[in-house]
């Protein structure tokens, strides 16, 4: 068995349901005895492992106090902090450098990001070199697969990827913020001319005005970004013998096909809505990964700019916590990631600015090992088996490359622009498909059979497109498919988008629209409800795992406000389960504030069920 094989079959989060947390680590000092201290009280309290992150020192931390960024004295206190993990069977995943997007004072000009007009002016403040250094670090290019090499080796040469030697580990690259409006690199305008037909240069300054030259634009850029970035950086992870755990998101590219490229895709949740988490897991399910992690509860009751002080800080609400938690359960997560556990030390204790706060102080501290147990055995039943869902819903990535920057008052921390995809929405009646969305990556993986569409030797039902915009490569696969009677529904007839159109184009559609769409009647349901209910569904050996979360945790969103959980009243939902072996109802009785979860037992050809309310983080009733 390789190497990596061994770290997939052995890497705590894959093996281990337990939350981690992220641990802030504070540019300043790193003692022995507080990294014991605070593993032992991660491990007293349900966590399965810590995710590092190096960030910017506290008020008043001297430059000379604490290591530098890779120097002998921080890889011995890292090198510390991985076998105090192992002793203790906790996991501990890496941070690939200092704060994000990478980043560094190191990273020299031929190897920083560019833009269409030259060199970035964006820089990092706030990295752990920010404690000591008198420059603010350059962001490395993104768009340059030397450029991410050379980031790599460099970090190899001063001991960082030799860790994932000691344990089974993942290598963490956190969301892009990279500023996206002007990116470019050496090459892009030969790109532009040979895949669209037109020069870019002139056109340059039209990108907020055009709509069709902003697709172009966009399409390029997305593809660059999947082949300079997201494909090497997992590469290179797995060359290091670590897992590759991602945060696509916030990329300007088509984070369906990103996601699909990692071991670990992870969502976050609540600056990003529960349903987002939809893409992560969608990902996962197609490739056939099994974990779907989330950075969960990031600034729960509203985010303010450092140095200001977040609402509700210290003083969350476990069942407010709850609420969020089962929200994502129900899009596909089956792992969490707290954020977070700041570093501290008995004569330094830490708070973070921006983060639920993880530690013996603060109103959560009495309820983390009863959470944390909870949060493990949901976790632990949607990681087992493999996602069931009838339906694939074409992801209308076009649409959202033709619009432009979000109007104010849909403005949020996490996003600006319609192609980062937080307005997007699974439509309420095709819940009952258990849906997954569906990259035109993608595409060339499909085929028919008998009137069933497969994907890479998976039953995905039917495919629903409702693209207002959609590519002439996806129009060219979709009408082949449909001609051999693929299962296609199509909700609108799509119009091409870019600069350049094609008369093929036209003709295609109208050679489709002749064809006629798969009726949406006939797609088969997974689960059918009274009033709309989010589920997820997992196959296990002889049945299905189901988890529904309560009706008034639909589409929660940020910011939640103070004591949300006491809004979850008691509620009554007739549902029928339409398992192979035959149709089940249930009478679905969620309590304030709690979610269902069932097994779905069909071995003997007739499906029963067997309930279990969660109502507290300790208790459940059958």
């Amino acid at each position: 068995m390789d190497v990596l094989q061994t770290v997939r079959n052995h890497a705590p989060m894959v093996t281990d349901s337990r939350p981690f947390t992220r641990w802030w680590w504070f540019s300043g000092p790193i003692t022995c005895d507080a990294v014991d201290s605070q593993l032992d009280w991660l491990a007293d309290n349900g966590f399965g492992g810590v995710e590092i992150a190096w960030v910017y020192p506290l008020t008043g931390t001297g430059a000379d106090t604490g290591p530098k960024f890779l120097d002998e004295e921080f890889i011995a206190c890292l090198s510390y902090a991985v076998e105090g993990c192992r002793s203790r069977s906790l996991g501990c995943d890496l941070t690939y450098g200092t704060l994000w997007p990478f980043n560094g004072t190191f990273i020299p000009p031929a190897h920083a990001a560019t833009t269409l007009s030259g060199p970035s002016q964006q820089r990092v403040t706030r990295s752990w070199e920010a404690r000591y250094s008198r420059e603010p670090a350059r962001i490395l290019n993104h768009l340059n697969p030397l450029s991410l090499r050379w980031y790599a080796e460099y970090l190899k040469s001063h001991g960082f990827t030799q860790l994932a030697e000691k344990t089974p580990m993942s290598f963490f690259a956190d969301s892009w913020e990279v500023e996206p409006g002007n990116l470019g690199y050496d090459g892009l305008f030969e790109d532009f001319l040979a895949v669209c037909g037109y020069p870019l240069a002139p056109h340059a300054e039209k990108l907020s005005d055009d709509a069709d030259i902003r697709f172009d634009y966009r399409h390029i850029i997305s593809e660059r970004v999947l082949d300079a970035f997201y494909r090497p950086y997992v590469e290179l992870c797995h060359e290091a013998g670590a897992l590759a755990r991602v945060q696509c998101h916030g990329a300007p590219t088509d984070i369906l096909a990103a996601y699909a490229l990692c071991d670990i895709p992870e969502t976050e949740t609540l600056l990003f809505d529960p349903d987002f988490a939809l893409l992560a897991a969608s990902a996962a399910a197609i490739t056939g990964k099994p974990i779907v992690s989330s950075e969960s509860f990031t600034c729960i009751y509203g985010w303010v700019p450092a140095p200001g002080h977040p609402p509700g800080l210290e003083e969350e609400l476990i069942d407010d916590l709850r609420c969020i938690a089962d929200a994502q359960f129900a899009w596909g997560v089956n792992r969490v990631v707290w954020h977070g556990k700041p570093f501290s030390t008995s004569d330094h204790p830490s708070r973070f600015y921006a983060s639920v706060h993880v530690g013996p102080e603060g109103r959560l501290a009495p309820h983390f090992p009863s959470f944390n147990d909870y949060l493990s055995t949901v976790s632990s039943l949607l990681g087992q088996g493999e996602t069931v869902s009838n339906m694939a819903v074409y992801l209308p990535l076009e649409d959202q490359w033709m619009r432009d920057r979000l109007p104010d008052d849909l403005l949020k921390p996490s996003s600006s622009w319609y192609w980062e995809l937080q307005e997007l929405h699974i439509q309420d009646q095709l819940l009952p498909c258990r849906p997954l969305w569906f990259s035109s990556a993608w595409l060339e993986d499909l085929h028919t059979d008998r009137g069933k569409l497969f994907c890479r030797g998976r039953d995905i039902g039917v495919l629903y497109c409702d693209s207002r915009w959609m590519l002439l490569s996806s129009v060219r696969r979709l009408a082949i498919l449909l001609e051999k009677g693929a299962p296609i529904i199509f909700n609108q007839w799509p119009k091409e988008p870019g600069k350049v159109k094609h008369a093929e184009y036209d003709q295609l559609v109208r050679q489709m629209r002749n064809l006629g769409s798969f009726q949406i009647e006939k797609a088969r349901p997974v689960v059918t409800t009274s009033i709309p209910v989010d589920f997820w569904c997992r196959e296990v050996k002889d049945g299905w795992n189901l988890f529904f979360s309560h009706p008034q945790m639909r589409r929660l969103r940020y910011p939640l406000p103070y004591d949300y959980s006491a809004e979850m009243q008691e509620h009554s939902v007739e549902t029928v389960v339409h398992h192979p072996a035959g149709d089940i109802a249930i009478h679905l009785n969620f309590g304030k504030c709690e979610s269902l979860l069932f097994r779905i037992d069909g071995s003997k050809g007739t499906p029963s069920s067997s309930g279990q309310n969660q109502r507290t983080a300790n208790s459940s009733k059958s």
